[in-house]
């Protein structure tokens, strides 16, 4: 779970931790930090998993996301007072991301993250402030792309040939098991009380979870779970000491920096550093309780019943039924591991 299938990305990563800080930090200093969950919350959605070093790709990575923001947050607006409509778009945003390699769980993210982060009664306005954030993602990766050029660092990749990933018709019955898992994980989260601060990520572990390979889905869940319980405890210790505005913003760079530095190097450092940031992030400026991180990973303990039962349990049971019939999953390794991707870009 922890062998390194990629380099670190310590420079991308400082500049877009830069720009993350910004975010914050400016928003603060204008006495207005509730902005900076909007703000901050478009920007990561738009910069995680990671990006592509090479130019053209990196374009078209940020590009394909802001659009899945853009209409995500606008379905999220839409129907945010409306928990069946919100349910059905969040199943057909899940299904759709599946299909591209590019958007892949920006949709799903976007819709559920600021359903929860918009305020009641909306408006369209509200989703200028999740738009801006985002274009602040090309910003810092142009600066960083700058400072590699000027300086002739190593790291920049030959422009890109051929196309990346799997075509769409191959990746429908992947479409097709992330539609029903997350439709399962809706209906679960729709049981839960009211009250329950963070039931909203059940829906979330899932959506991150489920991958085009069987085995790299296996991988992926023992790497969220292991992760996550890291994350949870930093997640405690960081705010069960009710810290000030400005270490809370420290901190969630630091996080940041490292989340976005070592995700291509091992999805499994994401699962740990990666939590606290997107915990913080979509409550900033307030702060969650602690406990908050305990139920997220109790969240991901049922979403990981629900894709066991969807990915693997449903299918063994169609081979005992059909003995013949051939597997769904594709044999050859078609993981959509973020370096496998950039790599076949460069």
């Amino acid at each position: 779970m922890l062998r390194p299938v990629g380099p670190s990305r310590w420079g991308m990563a400082i500049w877009l931790a830069l720009g993350l800080g910004a975010i914050l930090g400016v928003t603060a200093a204008v006495g207005r930090p509730a902005l900076g969950s909007a703000l901050g919350l478009g920007f990561v959605l738009t910069a995680v998993p990671s990006l592509p070093v090479a130019w053209r790709p990196a374009l078209v990575t940020m590009g394909v996301r802001g659009l899945a923001i853009l209409v995500g947050a606008t379905l999220a607006v839409l129907t945010s007072e409306h928990p069946l409509a919100l349910a059905v778009v969040t199943v057909a945003a899940a299904a759709g991301g599946a299909l591209s390699v590019e958007v892949g769980p920006t949709a799903a993210l976007a819709v559920v993250l600021i359903a929860i982060d918009v305020p009641h009664d909306p408006g369209a306005a509200s989703l200028v402030p999740y738009l801006v954030g985002g274009l602040v993602v090309p910003v810092a990766w142009s600066a960083w792309y700058g400072c590699t050029v000027v300086f002739g660092r190593r790291g920049l990749p030959a422009p890109p040939s051929g196309r990346s990933g799997a075509p769409w018709r191959e990746r429908r019955p992947h479409a097709i098991r992330v539609g029903i898992a997350v439709a399962v994980a809706v209906g679960v989260a729709g049981l839960l009380p009211d009250d329950l601060v963070g039931g909203h990520w059940l829906v979330t572990s899932v959506v991150l979870t489920v991958q085009p390979v069987a085995r790299e889905t296996g991988l992926r869940l023992a790497q969220r779970l292991s992760g996550n319980t890291v994350g949870a405890l930093i997640a405690a210790l960081m705010l069960g000491t009710h810290p000030s505005l400005p270490v809370v913003a420290v901190l969630t760079v630091v996080l940041f920096t490292l989340a976005m530095a070592l995700r291509p190097v091992n999805y499994t450092w994401w699962a740990v550093t990666g939590p606290p940031v997107l915990l913080v992030i979509s409550e900033y400026p307030a702060l969650f309780p602690w406990y908050e991180g305990g139920v997220r990973l109790a969240m991901n303990l049922v979403g990981a019943v629900i894709v066991l039962l969807v990915v693997f349990g449903a299918p063994a049971l169609g081979r005992l039924r059909h003995p013949d019939a051939a597997p769904d999953f594709p044999q050859r390794d078609s993981s959509d591991s973020v370096y496998k991707i950039q790599s076949r870009r460069s």
